[in-house]
């Protein structure tokens, strides 16, 4: 299983980091090797992305159903491969250190049954981590330029 954490200091309130996390719209492009995604409720959407691991590129597509929306501090979700075999499930969470600063923590774990992602299992466990990090630093730096 691949498994990623990351905590970034946001230079932002917690409502600035939750309003931000709280639109799928504004999060899902900066998904690395995002392509788009298709919102159907407040719970539920497909998104379709390309992941580099080893020397395999694989196009992914992916139900991601939201199971919780905590506000203001965390939203947690499942992901389902369509058509790659894989189950996930991550989270979002942005806790105040103080009014002008908050620690948003991303979290992912992914488990493949997919023969590649055995060969490759070390390539897919760094990607996965990989893709968490890159992803919440993503969402720090556009949260701090966007904040009002």
């Amino acid at each position: 299983m691949g498994n990623g954490i990351h905590h970034v200091n946001v230079h932002a309130s917690r409502s600035d980091v939750w309003t931000f996390i709280r639109d799928i719209n504004a999060w899902a492009p900066l998904v690395p090797g995002y392509k788009e995604h298709t919102i159907y409720s407040d719970n539920q959407s497909t998104w379709k992305f390309t992941v580099h691991y080893g020397v395999v590129t694989k196009k992914i597509h992916v139900n991601v159903r939201i199971t919780d929306w905590k506000e203001p501090s965390e939203v947690k979700f499942t992901l389902q491969g369509i058509n790659q075999r894989f189950t996930g499930a991550g989270y979002f969470k942005a806790d105040e250190v103080n009014t002008a600063i908050t620690r948003m923590t991303g979290s992912l774990s992914i488990e493949s049954t997919s023969p590649v992602a055995k060969v490759l299992q070390n390539a897919f466990d760094k990607m996965v981590a990989e893709l968490t990090r890159e992803l919440t630093i993503a969402m720090g730096e556009v949260i701090e330029r966007n904040k009002i």
